[in-house]
């Protein structure tokens, strides 16, 4: 993956291309981004960029070997370690490899819960285990196939667990032209001991242009569209893509309709529509609750934006309505609980359930007092 196909984050591309320019090149880097920030992204490129035999001051050629390998992550220098669930009982252990690099070359901007459900992990934890860590310092210890740099990329090091003290001493000190990329989206969740062993590289939100001349030039969205979706993804590739094909013929009717319901507390009905609303499918409804988190974000934040809000006339309606009768706190409130369902249908949570649990909640919130 080139620098150039990095959505965005030119300030950080700059500060990898200098630190390689300057050969002052940490042994160990953490890239530490929200989901859909880019920062497998960035490391990808980082890691193409070092191997690469023929690039220039910008970027990496893309036409080397090396590169060639790197585009479809099968460079033998470079090692990916991921969490993966525990299967062993269905057929054997699957080729999670074959997964993660297919994966990858469809979209590098993927959350730890699409991750899981490509995998077909239902309610399994995935993990970093001891055999991986085992294997990581018997890999990194060999010599390089072709001479250069050895690369271990590990996404999501959370999920490593106190397994990771395995590694310490080998992050400490590593064997000769040896990189640790490490990517992760919750440094709290990571041992403060390799945290402490690794430059801090912080990946922020991706810029609302970049989202939008993305969309622009790859999509072929118009640019009201490729405005309106950036603004609305909040700096999330992730959530871009979701928000793509959403329009407010899509999803704001049935939102406002719900919104309706729960404020007269029309308990009844909003049942029913949860239960019809549940069969259009898991996918249909993972873009809902993205779309209904980003009216929820704009109604917070709708006096600020005014025009700038990027939402069409009646959605700038139902904003305007909406805030009228909730507060800010209501709004985490229900933005939170959208969150959360979210989460729960991407763990296979029941759709009909999830809607009616939800029902009931936002009638509190909207009716509460305080």
């Amino acid at each position: 993956m080139k620098f150039s196909v990095v959505v965005g984050q030119q300030a950080l591309k700059e500060r990898l291309l200098n630190g390689c320019r300057s050969g002052k090149v940490p042994h160990a880097q953490f890239f530490s981004g929200d989901p859909g920030s880019g920062n497998l992204a960035l490391a990808l490129a980082y890691a193409t960029f070092t191997l690469c035999s023929q690039r220039t001051d910008s970027d990496s050629c893309g036409a080397c070997p090396s590169c060639i390998k790197m585009a479809s992550f099968t460079h033998p220098d470079v090692h990916y370690t991921f969490p993966v669930p525990n299967l062993k009982n269905k057929q054997g252990t699957p080729d999670f490899y074959t997964d993660w690099r297919n994966t990858l070359i469809q979209s590098p901007y993927f959350s730890y819960e699409n991750w899981m459900l490509k995998l077909g992990a239902e309610n399994k934890q995935g993990n970093i285990t001891n055999e991986e860590c085992r294997a990581i310092i018997r890999n990194l210890s060999m010599k390089a196939f072709e001479g250069g740099k050895k690369i271990l990329l590990m996404w999501l090091p959370e999920y490593l667990g106190a397994q990771g003290n395995i590694l310490l001493k080998f992050i400490e000190e590593p064997p000769d032209n040896t990189l640790f990329l490490l990517v992760g989206t919750n440094t709290n969740r990571v041992l403060s001991t390799i945290l402490s062993r690794s430059q801090i590289l912080r990946v922020p939100p991706i810029e609302d242009e970049a989202i939008s001349r993305f969309l622009k030039e790859t999509k072929g969205l118009d640019q009201e569209s490729a405005d309106r979706t950036a603004l609305m993804s909040g700096g999330s590739m992730i959530k871009a893509e979701e928000l793509l094909n959403v329009t407010e013929n899509v999803f704001l009717q049935p939102l406002r309709e719900w919104m309706n319901m729960c404020y007269a507390l029309r308990l009844n009905e909003a049942l029913k529509w949860a239960d019809n609303f549940s069969g259009e499918g898991r996918e249909v409804l993972k873009g809902f609750f993205g779309y209904a988190m980003e009216i929820m974000r704009a109604v917070a934040v709708q006096e600020i934006l005014a025009e700038r809000s990027g939402l069409s006339t009646q959605e700038k309606e139902f904003v305007s309505r909406f805030a009228k009768i909730v507060h800010p706190g209501k709004i985490e409130n229900i933005y939170n609980h959208l969150n959360s369902a979210y989460y729960e249908l991407e763990r296979n949570g029941q759709p009909k359930y999830i809607l009616s649990d939800l029902s009931f909640k936002f009638s509190r919130v909207i009716r509460s007092a305080d």
